[in-house]
């Protein structure tokens, strides 16, 4: 989970944590060994010695970071590893505050667990699952108190959808409007922001912080008293996790971590929205982490107490969702992130973002081996997956083989190609063309080719697996590729427009609408009307759809635009502080939007999220509102063909002329590759 006070709320996993975090995290997992977590795979392991001694592993992880790489872009960290129901090591590296120049201690600094947090959730839910007050096949409206999800697709969602990422839901990061002078409950917030399931459930993979939260909200209708007493008691309280909490307490704020940025300057610590979140709310030291890891390793046991039976546990761990057996994804509750590193074994783990914190946790249960390791700063925020490569090679090494070949003919190949697009945020996509007995596969990682190596499963020449996953027809629907929450949908051919000319934006305007356009056929318009101009209303619309926002349900705020057709992208925009109106009252929705009005609202939402904020000199002169905001999208390079230069090469960028439809389509192009490419 994230957080972005800046934003008034905005929580992970939505437009902040996805812009500015997510894409700079795990991407490539891919292997050319194309390896299977069965005992078979195991055996063919050329080492898996494990971890043995409290000295050894000590001495692995201070070689590890002393590395200059690491020092470099580290603040603190806390690094526990668990072997054979012992705690091994948990030891401290670095300041969990530069000001006073406190060390990291590994049992009392406390740190934003973020998604580690789901982890706890799964096991409280599968404790209601051994205790018959919930079933994980069984429709979970059943436990909603007469709160109904309305449901596209025939399909009821389980709790095994849930705790899977698979619930189908249209909206599975979430953004809040608290203000800040409201304490908003879980139960309010569910309330406020169920989603529609629109993709049946069960069928595809999408990174679901929604869906914790409502196991959460589910756990404490069945128990009859709040989600975070009921983890404590059952959990934290068995465990001995003395320093862990979902509460932010007054000791929790006394013992917690600072927070860094990527330029090393401290974050301002930030309250929980709502106050108890079961998807990334959680407090916790690497200490406490240990013991909960030796009770998944034990059986489910921590010394005299049983959190969850040994049946339990194995049903935990086991792979619920995968394409094939050699990519798995998801476990109940944990993640298959980082596969590159697994070198034959059947590893699961959970990870965790927040501004400021990033963690990893992994466990090796046929070897009752875990390791978890945390930081506190976003420089570092890549750590996680490579002290985790640095352990599987050093403990667990595997040589590499040589994928086989698995021809294809050039007929075969043709259900492959096509767009697919990124489930959790539109703006990522690749496009997938045949070559000889290959495919090609272009996006935001640039040109690849993939080659066949098994049934519907490629490799790169970098190592990414890439497999495809066929519907009940047989058609090619998903790909697993490159990024590890979320799968690929394949979208429908890209619509011919007869009034787009083979210009400078015919680019632009094609692939902007891959951005837009619907999952599903339907009915499509033959016209583009690139030299149009684009209304406010309409461009908020499409910034909505561009970060992939739940449209607000809230009354609209602007007098005008009530009962308008983007009235709900209005208030969702308005409510994050990111669109204001032409008055206190009014917003002119259908009055054509100025070049500089675009270029202000998406300086706000940048600003907002922590894109580097850089300027150029301008030409022209804008609006002095807007004065900032042109020169940050020169500066960033978001224009196209649309503006002209002065004799001195200085951009003038028409900042009071209408905005286009076809100059719209190469902002939404250029935004795309800033936020996949970086600035």
């Amino acid at each position: 989970m994230k957080k972005k006070s800046a934003l008034k709320g905005l929580t992970l996993m939505t437009v902040g944590a996805l812009f500015s975090s997510l894409l700079a995290g795990p991407t490539a997992f891919g292997d050319p060994i194309v390896w299977s977590e069965s005992k078979a795979g195991l055996e063919q392991t050329a080492a898996h010695t494990g971890p043995m001694s409290s000295v050894e592993v000590e001495q692995f992880a201070d070689d590890f970071f002393n590395r200059p790489e690491i020092k470099k872009k580290l603040v603190g960290a806390a690094f526990t590893i668990v072997a054979d129901n012992k705690v091994l090591l948990n030891k401290g590296y670095g300041y969990s505050d530069l000001e006073t120049k406190t060390f990291v201690d590994p049992e009392q600094t406390i740190f934003r667990m973020a998604s580690i947090s789901k982890v706890m959730t799964a096991t409280a839910v599968m404790q209601l699952v051994e205790q018959g007050k919930i079933n994980l096949d069984e429709d979970i409206e059943k436990y909603l108190g007469g709160m109904t999800i309305t449901n596209h697709t025939g399909t009821p969602v389980t709790m095994r959808h849930l705790l899977t990422h698979t619930s189908g839901f249209d909206f599975t990061d979430y953004i809040s409007s608290n203000n800040g002078n409201h304490v908003q409950s879980l139960t309010e917030f569910i309330e406020a922001n169920l989603p529609t399931v629109i993709r049946t459930p069960g069928e595809s993979y999408r990174y679901d912080n929604f869906a914790f939260n409502l196991q959460g909200y589910i756990i404490q209708r069945m128990v009859g008293y709040p989600f975070e007493e009921y983890i404590q008691k059952h959990i934290f309280e068995p465990l001995n996790m003395k320093n862990s909490d979902f509460l932010m307490s007054a000791q929790v704020k006394k013992q917690l971590a600072t927070g860094y940025g990527t330029n090393g300057q401290p974050k301002e610590q930030y309250p929980n929205d709502p106050v108890i979140m079961p998807d990334g709310g959680m407090f916790g030291t690497s200490g406490d982490i240990a013991q909960f890891m030796l009770a998944h390793l034990n059986e489910g046991s921590y010394g005299s107490s049983q959190i969850l039976s040994k049946t339990t546990i194995e049903e935990m761990h086991r792979t619920q969702v995968e394409v094939q057996e050699q990519v798995p994804t998801m476990a109940l509750g944990f993640e298959k992130f980082y596969r590159h590193a697994y070198h034959g074994q059947m590893v699961i783990g959970k990870g965790g973002d927040l501004p400021g914190y990033h963690s990893w946790m992994w466990l090796i249960p046929e070897h009752k081996i875990g390791g978890f390791v945390i930081t506190n700063s976003d420089a570092s925020q890549d750590i996680g997956e490579e002290l985790f490569t640095a352990f599987m090679d050093h403990y667990y090494p595997q040589e590499k083989q040589k994928a086989k070949d698995w021809p294809l003919h050039s007929n075969e190949l043709d259900q492959y190609t096509g767009t697919y697009r990124y489930l959790r945020q539109p703006y990522l996509f690749f496009d997938i063309v045949k070559q000889k007995g290959e495919l090609s596969i272009s996006g935001p990682n640039g040109t690849h080719t993939l080659k066949p190596v098994g049934d519907q499963l490629f490799v790169d020449e970098e190592g990414n697996q890439a497999v495809f996953k066929k519907n009940s027809d047989g058609k090619i629907t998903y790909l697993d590729y490159i990024l590890p929450d979320s799968w690929f949908g394949k979208i429908p051919d890209l619509p011919q427009y007869s009034d787009v000319a083979n210009d400078d934006y015919a680019g632009a305007i094609y692939r902007s609408t891959k951005l837009f356009m619907s999952q599903h056929n339907e009915k499509r318009s033959t016209h583009y009307y690139p030299d149009e101009a684009i209304t406010r209303g309409e461009f908020a619309s499409q910034l909505i759809q561009f970060a992939n926002l739940r449209p607000s349900d809230k009354p609209v705020v602007f007098k005008d635009a009530e009962g308008h057709k983007y009235a709900s992208a209005i208030q969702t925009l308005a409510d994050l502080g990111i669109l204001v109106g032409t008055s206190t009252e009014m917003f002119d929705p259908d009055r054509k939007i100025s070049r500089q009005e675009a270029a202000t609202i998406l300086w706000r939402l940048s600003s907002s999220v922590d894109l580097p904020i850089i300027s150029a000199e301008i030409a022209d002169q804008p609006a002095p509102w807007a004065v900032d905001a042109v020169k940050f999208l020169v500066g960033a390079g978001i224009y196209g063909p649309d503006v002209t230069k002065n004799e001195e090469g200085i951009v003038n960028y028409r900042s009071q002329e209408p905005l286009l439809r076809k100059e719209s389509a190469v902002i939404w192009d250029c935004f795309s590759r800033i936020l996949t490419s970086g600035l």
